[in-house]
């Protein structure tokens, strides 16, 4: 006999009945979370002493660091760029010259300013090259390296090359922040003596100037011999006195030059040895430690509690 489907009446009927069979109870995600969140804080705070223990022992441990390490010193000089203006008929000279005086080497320009070029010439590697030369600086940054009563580098270690030593002064030791509101130029060295700290920073600015005043010189001494070939070989009124205006102005720049010391940099304030330690700092290494050793304590509290759950779950599965 074959049999009827059940209809609807039937289904509300059987509906209508005592459950039967097996039922699965789904927990609520959310809740399920908040209750890990919850036993999980409980064994932080049962675990207090070992928390306690180890934020005290990483802030012991960065200050002893912080102790241990050689003290920095940072020294600053404030300098701005020096702007030579040019007078309007020597400008009107040099345009009147157009292509002579462009091969004499001088600048047709009016204002004159070469805070651009100034710059570039203090951050540049051959200027730092130069520099380290000039003073002798390698024993001194890699002293490590140095034995002072023989006077060299000391067997077995490396000797540090040039290049090497460029890298580290550019990279490491001295920064030049340009700021363009003020048109104030800040140069900063780092170093472990406050006195050569102090010193380097006053001497980057002096040598700086003495390079572009140099070359100030030889290129205004070269553009007057130029200039006075070029006036020997014309006869024409108003070019020989367009060429006397630029030559009156290289003799300006020539005698500028040679008196003016602080040519492309002027002091503002010069750097003085700190008496106060930049690096390190000590009482924000020590709250780093205790930072890390807290959280050191939150991770051994965690890998005891999944230890124990994985326990837990192998006995729970043997039985």
């Amino acid at each position: 006999m074959a049999t009827e489907p059940v209809g609807a009446g039937d289904v509300r009927d059987i509906m209508r009945g005592p459950p039967s069979g097996y039922f699965i109870v789904v927990p609520d995600p959310q809740e399920d979370g908040a209750d890990e969140l919850a036993s999980f804080g409980g064994e932080l705070l049962t675990a207090w002493k070992l928390l306690l223990a180890l934020f005290f022992l990483g802030a012991l441990l960065a200050g002893l660091i912080s102790y241990l390490m050689t003290p920095k010193f940072r020294a600053q000089a404030l300098v701005v760029p020096v702007t030579q203006q040019t007078s309007s008929p020597t400008g009107s000279a040099l345009r009147e010259l157009g292509g002579l005086a462009a091969l004499a080497g001088v600048d047709i320009g009016i204002t004159g300013g070469r805070k651009e070029e100034y710059l570039a010439t203090l951050n540049s590697p051959g200027f730092a090259r130069e520099f380290i030369e000039t003073r002798n600086l390698l024993p001194i940054l890699y002293a490590d390296r140095w034995d002072p009563q023989a006077k060299r580098w000391r067997p077995g270690e490396k000797i540090p090359t040039m290049d090497q030593a460029v890298k580290r002064f550019t990279k490491d030791l001295v920064s030049i922040a340009d700021d363009r509101r003020t048109n104030v130029v800040t140069i900063t060295v780092d170093w472990y003596s406050p006195l050569l700290a102090a010193q380097w920073a006053n001497g980057v600015i002096e040598l700086v100037n003495e390079r572009l005043r140099s070359d100030a010189i030889r290129t205004a001494d070269s553009s007057l011999d130029y200039l006075n070939k070029e006036l020997a070989k014309t006869n024409v009124v108003e070019i020989r006195q367009a060429i006397y205006r630029v030559i009156e102005q290289q003799v300006n720049n020539a005698m500028l030059a040679n008196v003016q010391r602080e040519y492309a940099f002027h002091f503002v304030d010069r750097a003085v040895p700190p008496e106060v330690r930049f690096s390190p700092k000590r009482p924000l290494m020590a709250a780093v430690g205790a930072a890390v050793g807290l959280f050191v304590g939150v991770l051994v509290v965690y890998v005891r509690r999944v230890r124990a759950r994985r326990r837990e779950a192998a006995v729970t599965h043997r039985a």
